[in-house]
């Protein structure tokens, strides 16, 4: 590669300038940029400073000691583009491994970190922590129960609660916090120093949930109902989070994208959505249900036995009457009492009610 050099002279920098100056612009070199200088001011910066003193070389001579400043400048910005594509690949290398080992242990969850943390010194013998959590960074701290749990560095409990904000005296030591809320876990070790009273605020990054099923164009049926939220991403995905049995209510899951399967405790009926839910804030999810309502009546407790037009039965009901939420479909329904059965058909159809009633003898 060509290159230049500069000497000094008296008061003045004298240049000597190849032909070309080529730059790497890959770190094995395996790609380059020529940078093409003519050496027509091979005389030096001092030669020409002598010939301005000609009026008719004068504007000539200054463009080409712009025209060597600009070359000058274009061959530094070059190099710099050379080195740093040559160590982005060993940073990002490095930034990889960083990330790796800070993995958390399978029960920690995705992220839980300090989001402030005071020391105040007291006297010794009255040494302890103060423990809070918020759901988000910018969260207020949660006066809701919290599940708090401090172990010692043996592992025995020293501490269990429900409050919102811990206050625990403790003797100077290590000790591992464990904390849950909702759905959301986090643990954490610390370390109290004699003469010390640590007040330690974390960040559950945690949001709500809640999910209210509803047949289309009947609202929601008084049918006994069941959400499975499973994890949608992370390191969790796949995973059945939670299960919620009661419509509406709201359940508390670390923020994230989340697959909600909604059932009825009776019938065939299902539907699935995906929601994110974010730090600090509510994601109400409202589920319509492509079907209709069955209600079956016998006057007697007998068992129920509903097939559907596919020849698959659900799950059998005990009882002198049954509400079922079914897919749009033909079904055959069958009641059964001491060894005696009568059966009947019926068809029902998406955002429909039908009462089914059967005599037995």
């Amino acid at each position: 590669m060509a290159g230049w050099k500069a000497e000094r002279n008296g008061f003045n920098w004298r240049f000597a300038i190849n032909q070309s100056l080529s730059i790497p612009l890959s770190p094995k070199g395996r790609s380059w940029f020529t940078l093409v200088c003519r050496p027509d001011l091979a005389g030096g910066v001092e030669n020409l400073q002598n010939s301005l003193h000609d009026d008719l070389t004068r504007a000539p001579l200054h463009r080409r000691y712009a025209s060597l400043k600009q070359c000058l400048i274009v061959a530094a910005v070059l190099f710099l583009v050379a080195a740093v594509t040559a160590l982005a690949p060993r940073l990002a290398h490095s930034a990889a491994e960083i990330e790796l080992s800070r993995a958390p242990d399978p029960i920690v969850p995705d992220r839980n970190i300090v989001h402030d943390i005071a020391i105040e010194l007291v006297d010794p013998g009255r040494e302890g922590l103060e423990l809070s959590a918020r759901l988000s960074d910018e969260g207020g701290l949660i006066q809701r129960p919290i599940d708090w749990r401090i172990r010692s560095a043996e592992g025995e409990p020293v501490f269990e609660g429900q409050v919102g904000i811990a206050d625990v005296a403790l003797v100077p030591g290590d000790y591992r916090i464990e904390a849950r809320y909702g759905t959301a876990a986090l643990t954490r070790d610390l370390t109290l120093l004699e003469g010390n009273r640590l007040i330690v605020s974390f960040v559950l990054d945690v949001g709500g949930l809640r999910v209210l099923p509803r047949l289309q164009g009947m609202g929601f049926p008084g049918v006994e109902a069941k959400s499975l939220v499973y994890a949608a991403d992370g390191r969790r995905r796949g995973e059945l989070i939670t299960t919620s049995t009661v419509p509406g209510e709201i359940v508390r899951v670390k923020a994230g994208l989340y697959r909600i399967e909604s059932r009825f405790a009776a019938g065939n009926a299902v539907a699935v959505t995906d929601v994110t839910v974010r730090p600090g804030l509510l994601s109400a999810v409202e589920i319509d249900h492509v079907a209709g309502l069955a209600r079956l009546a016998a006057g007697r407790q007998v068992r129920w036995t509903v097939t559907g037009d596919d020849g698959v039965a659900l799950e059998p009901i005990e009882g002198a009457s049954a509400q079922l939420v079914l897919k749009p479909g033909a079904y055959t329904v069958l009641a059964e009492l001491n060894g005696a059965t009568r059966a009947s058909t019926f068809t029902i159809a998406a955002g429909k009610e039908i009462e089914i009633l059967v005599e037995m003898p």
